[in-house]
């Protein structure tokens, strides 16, 4: 704005001037006009007497009315015609009028300049404001985007993470399982080996023989010799019992005998129920495996 007014100071002073002097042109002229003007003359119309004076009185006719003298009227003469000015100062006016409609084209001249730079301002500033709410929305896209990215990268990163450690715990749970599943077989294996070896020493002392024996004593003696049943006979029986020697189940493997002879043997099974139960406690065993050979 301070430059605005820096370059059109100097044509708007020189306008301002000449206005003025064209102002005090036109009034100078009307001054002069006006007193060059010739007075009003006014035209007074009257009646004089002329004669001696009478010096004796005239006798007079008896009187009659007076007569009125016609009223005294002014004429007044049109006024003349304005005298034009010399040619000179038409000239002067001519010249003064066209300094002041140059002056006028001039000032219109700077104001529309100056509505032009205003339009252009005007039109500047909203293309920078225009500009500034486009780099605006781009850096809030920018962000939006950048945001997006971080959220999507932290979601995976996250869900990655996750993954890792449902792999671990599943490994770890594996792992747990095949510990617990090693230490069941080495306690497994543990007890087995300390059944064997419970089991030979029992064998060895002569007490799981005696225990067989006295098996195949009980289930002969409930047993009833069906007639197809012949010398030489030989079955071997798998038999399951509880604690205190109920048999639960009896099924025969290897065996010489026909049908009614298994049969036989399998009901003599569940006769003897209870079993009696070993001299040794050592001995008792749940899955028993008897060989059945009755005496002749």
């Amino acid at each position: 704005m301070q430059g605005f007014w820096q370059e059109h100071l100097r044509p708007l002073a020189g306008s301002a001037s000449l206005h003025l002097a064209l102002v005090g042109v036109l009034a100078l002229a009307a001054l002069r006009w006006t007193s060059s003007q010739p007075p009003v003359q006014l035209a007074i119309q009257g009646y004089v007497v002329d004669g001696p004076v009478a010096t004796k009185p005239v006798p007079q006719p008896r009187s009659a009315p007076a007569v009125k003298p016609p009223p005294v009227t002014e004429t007044v003469k049109p006024p003349e015609p304005l005298v034009e000015p010399p040619q000179e100062r038409r000239a002067e006016n001519d010249a003064a009028a066209e300094r002041a409609a140059q002056a006028e084209q001039e000032r219109r001249q700077v104001e529309e300049r100056a509505a032009q730079e205003r339009n252009a301002q005007l039109a500047r500033d909203k293309a920078a404001a225009e500009q500034r709410r486009a780099e605006e929305a781009e850096r809030k896209r920018a962000a939006d985007n950048e945001a997006k990215r971080k959220a999507a990268e932290d979601a995976e990163r996250k869900k990655a993470d996750a993954a890792e450690a449902r792999r671990k715990a599943e490994e770890q749970a594996q792992a747990d399982r095949e510990a617990k599943a090693r230490a069941a077989r080495e306690a497994d294996l543990q007890r087995s080996l300390a059944a064997e070896e419970e089991a030979s020493a029992v064998a060895r002392s002569g007490v799981m023989d005696e225990y067989r024996a006295l098996l195949v004593q009980t289930v002969e003696r409930n047993w009833i010799r069906p007639p197809s049943a012949r010398a030489g006979l030989q079955c071997t029986l798998y038999v399951t019992q509880a604690p205190g020697g109920t048999v639960v189940d009896v099924k025969l493997g290897a065996c010489n005998g026909d049908q009614a002879v298994r049969e036989s043997i399998a009901t003599a099974v569940y006769k003897s129920s209870p079993l009696p139960a070993p001299r040794d406690p050592r001995a008792f065993e749940r899955r028993l495996e008897i060989v059945f050979k009755p005496t002749e």
